[in-house]
C-alpha cells in the first residue's frame, strides 16, 4: 500500500471566493505552473514543485504514470490563473500567497490511446518569495485522494477471420499453448541448449532476450497448438526455468495451410509491434507475418479498457474516470478455395526440396491456392521468389514467333546443340529431333529449335508479347508479389536465352501461373487476392483469337504427345508446358523444375527449387495437384 500527501487542512478545490490575482507577483506564479507543466510533460518534476511535497510527488507520479501506462503526457495551461485571499491561505496554512491554474492533461496511453482531463495546480509563495507548485494527489487527477489510486483494465476483442472465397472462416481462435522462461529460474548452460533441441529455436538470441527481462517475467519462446505441444510436454517439463501458459490464437486450419498468404498470429514483439498500430501493446497477440500482418489493423478491431479511482486498502472502485468500448475487427475476404488450396498442400507435402505450386482461376486472375512446401514455412515463394522460367516461358516466345507467322505445321529442325551470334546452346541432357513440325518440337521442349529463330523476331517483339501476357505488371494484391521482368535484349545472343526463360529473364510461380491463365482464358488478367481491396480486372487487350487457339494446340500436345506424356495427367483436357531452368555458377549448371498449364478454368504453375527437370520432378506435384481436384469440376 502507498501513501500519497494529503491536502493541507482542505482541498484546494472546495475553496470559494477566488478571483483573478490583482496584487502579488501573479506573473512569477505563471511562470512556475509553467515551468511545472514542461517539466510534467518530459517526464520528470524536478525543481518545480515545492520542496516539502517533492518526495510525494515524484512518487505519486511515477506511480499513477505506471499504473495507466502513459507513455507521453501533454501538459499545458488552460484557462486563467486564480489567486486566493489571505483567509482562504490561512486555510490552507501557506507561507504566502496561493494561486489556482487549471491545466489540460492528455495522456498517450499503451493500448488504448488518448485520455484527456483537465486538473488543476496549486501554486505557493513560501517565505522567502519563490513561487513552486504544492502537489496533492488532485495535481495528477481531481478524483484521487490519499486513500485511493488508479487503477486500470484493458479488453480485447475477439480477432477477426480471414475468410475464403465463400465468406467461410480460414482462421479463428484455436487453442494453443504459450512457451516460455522465467529468468530467474533458468539454468543458462542448460536451458537454452535443450529448447534448441526440442523446439529448434536460436539458442543465443533466446538467452539475449531472457537476460534483458525482468527476473520474473514471462519470456515467450514458441506458441504451440495443443496437439503439438502434448507431444513436446514431457520433454519440455524436464526444462529447467520452462513455463507456460494456456491461450487461444487466430490460426488456420493446419500449421502449414496457406501459411506463406495467410501469415501468423504471436505474441507481440518489438519488430511487429511497429506496423500493429498505435493500439497495440507488449502482450498482445499480433499479426507476424502474411495477411494476418498486413491487415492487422482490421482483424484485430480495437481494444476497450477503462481506468478506475480505487480504494488503495481494498482496491474497491470509487468512481470511473476513463473508458471506452472494444471495436471488433473486421473479417477479411480473400479469394482462397480450402478444396484447391488442400489439394495444392497435399501436392508439395511429399517434396524433398523447397516447392511452390499456384493456382488461379483463369477467366478472372483470382487466386485460389498458393502452398509452399515442404513443412511449416512462412516465406511465400509463390508470390515473391524470382527464378529463370525455362522452358515454361516458350508459351510467351513461341507465341511472338506465332504472332510474327510462324505455323504449329511448320518444319523445323532440333539438334542437341547448335550455336547463335557466337553463343553456344543445347537441349536438355543433350537430347535431338528428327526434322519434324514445330508442334513436335514444342512438345518435347526442343531449346535449339526455339533460341535458332531467335533473329526472327525484330528488336522488341518478345518484350511486346510478354506485356500483352502481362508480365511486368504493376499488381496491387495485399501482399508482396512479383510480375516478372523481360528486358530489352542486348543483343542477339541476350535475346535467344531471353526466347528458352534463361539469360535476364525473372518470373515468380504466380507469375507463370497467369501466363497459363492468359492460354487458356485468351486475355490476360491481374491476379486478385482481396476482392474487396483490389478487385482486380484484364491486364491487357485480349489475344487475337488464332495465336490463342495454336498455342492452346501446343500446350496440348505437350501432354499428349511430348514431355509431359509420361505423367499421364488427369484428363482429357489439360494443357500443359514442362521447363528446367538453369541457375548459378556450376558445370554443369543446377536447374529448377517447371511446369505450368490448365485444366478447366484452374490454371496452375509448380516450382520445385533446385529440383532437378521439369516433367521428371515438377511434374509429378501437378499430377497429384490435378488429381487432388478432380472432384471438385
Amino acid at each position: 500500500m502507498r501513501t500519497r500527501l494529503a491536502a493541507a487542512v482542505v482541498a484546494f478545490g472546495t475553496l470559494s471566493g477566488a478571483a483573478a490575482c490583482t496584487s502579488g507577483p501573479p506573473e512569477e506564479a505563471s511562470r512556475a505552473v509553467r515551468a511545472f507543466a514542461e517539466a510534467w510533460s518530459s517526464g520528470t518534476l524536478g525543481a518545480t514543485v515545492d520542496a516539502r511535497t517533492a518526495k510525494a510527488a515524484g512518487r505519486d507520479l511515477a506511480a499513477d504514470t505506471h499504473a495507466v501506462r502513459a507513455r507521453k503526457t501533454s501538459v499545458r495551461p488552460a484557462g486563467e490563473l486564480t489567486c486566493l485571499d489571505s483567509d482562504q491561505a490561512a486555510k490552507l496554512k501557506a507561507d504566502g500567497k496561493v494561486c489556482r491554474q487549471p491545466l489540460a492533461i492528455t495522456h498517450s496511453l499503451v493500448g488504448l490511446g488518448t485520455w484527456r482531463y483537465t486538473t488543476a495546480a496549486e501554486v505557493r509563495e513560501d517565505d522567502q518569495g519563490r513561487w513552486k507548485v504544492w502537489w496533492t494527489p488532485q495535481t495528477f487527477h481531481p478524483k484521487l485522494t490519499a486513500a485511493t489510486s488508479l487503477h486500470l483494465e484493458r479488453e480485447l476483442p475477439a480477432r477477426a477471420s480471414i475468410v475464403d472465397h465463400a465468406g467461410k472462416p480460414l482462421t479463428k481462435e484455436t487453442p494453443v499453448v504459450r512457451v516460455g522462461v522465467e529468468p530467474r529460474r533458468v539454468k543458462p548452460d542448460v536451458t537454452y541448449a535443450k529448447l534448441r533441441q526440442v523446439l529448434d529455436v536460436d539458442p543465443n538470441a533466446l538467452r539475449r532476450r531472457a537476460e534483458a527481462a525482468d527476473p520474473t517475467y514471462f519470456v515467450d519462446v514458441l506458441t504451440l497448438r495443443e496437439p503439438a505441444y502434448q507431444k513436446a510436454r514431457a520433454r519440455l517439463d524436464a526444462i529447467p526455468g520452462v513455463v507456460t501458459r494456456e491461450d487461444t490464437m487466430s490460426l488456420g486450419p493446419s500449421s502449414s495451410f496457406a501459411r506463406g498468404v495467410l501469415g501468423v498470429v504471436a505474441p507481440a514483439t518489438a519488430d511487429s509491434l511497429k506496423n500493429a498500430g498505435p493500439l497495440a501493446a507488449d502482450g498482445d497477440a499480433v499479426g507476424a507475418s502474411g495477411l494476418q500482418a498486413a491487415y492487422q489493423k482490421q482483424l484485430a478491431g480495437s481494444p476497450g479498457g477503462r481506468i478506475d479511482v480505487v480504494r488503495t486498502a481494498d482496491d474497491h472502485r470509487v468512481t470511473t474516470v476513463f473508458s471506452r468500448k472494444p471495436v471488433p475487427g473486421k473479417p477479411l475476404r480473400t479469394t482462397l478455395d480450402p478444396d484447391v488450396q488442400n489439394a495444392a498442400e497435399d501436392a508439395v507435402a511429399g517434396q524433398a526440396k523447397p516447392t511452390a505450386l499456384v493456382a488461379v482461376r483463369a477467366g478472372t486472375g483470382e487466386v485460389l491456392a498458393a502452398a509452399n512446401g515442404p513443412g511449416v514455412t512462412s516465406y511465400n515463394r509463390a508470390f515473391v521468389g524470382r527464378y529463370p522460367p525455362g522452358s515454361t516461358f516458350k508459351v510467351v516466345s513461341v507465341s511472338a514467333l506465332l504472332a510474327d507467322g510462324l505455323r504449329p505445321g511448320d518444319m523445323v529442325t532440333c539438334p542437341s546443340d547448335t550455336s547463335v551470334g557466337g553463343k553456344h546452346f543445347k537441349n536438355a541432357y543433350d537430347f535431338s529431333l528428327p526434322d519434324g513440325p514445330m508442334t513436335d518440337a514444342f512438345a518435347h521442349s526442343c531449346n535449339t529449335t526455339v533460341v535458332e529463330r531467335a533473329r526472327d523476331l525484330d528488336d522488341g517483339e518478345l518484350v511486346a508479347m510478354a506485356e500483352r501476357f502481362g508480365i511486368g505488371t504493376k499488381w496491387k494484391l495485399g501482399l508482396p508479389a512479383y510480375s516478372g521482368s523481360v528486358p530489352e535484349p542486348r543483343d542477339l545472343v541476350d535475346l535467344a536465352a531471353s526466347m528458352i526463360g534463361q539469360g535476364r529473364v525473372q518470373m515468380s510461380p504466380l507469375g507463370m501461373a497467369l501466363v497459363a491463365a492468359t492460354v487458356d482464358a485468351g486475355r490476360p488478367y491481374k491476379p486478385v487476392l482481396l476482392p474487396d481491396v483490389a478487385p482486380g480486372g484484364p491486364a491487357g487487350d485480349k489475344l487475337p483469337a488464332g495465336l490463342v487457339t495454336r498455342m492452346r494446340g501446343l500446350m496440348r500436345a505437350v501432354v499428349a504427345t511430348g514431355s509431359a506424356k509420361e505423367l499421364d495427367l488427369p484428363g482429357p483436357d489439360v494443357y500443359a508446358k514442362t521447363g528446367t531452368a538453369e541457375y548459378g555458377s556450376d558445370d554443369p549448371p543446377r536447374t529448377h523444375a517447371w511446369m505450368i498449364g490448365y485444366r478447366g478454368d484452374i490454371a496452375f504453375a509448380v516450382l520445385v527449387e533446385d529440383g532437378g527437370a521439369g516433367g521428371k520432378d515438377a511434374g509429378p506435384v501437378a499430377r497429384s495437384f490435378l488429381r487432388g481436384i478432380n472432384f471438385l469440376e
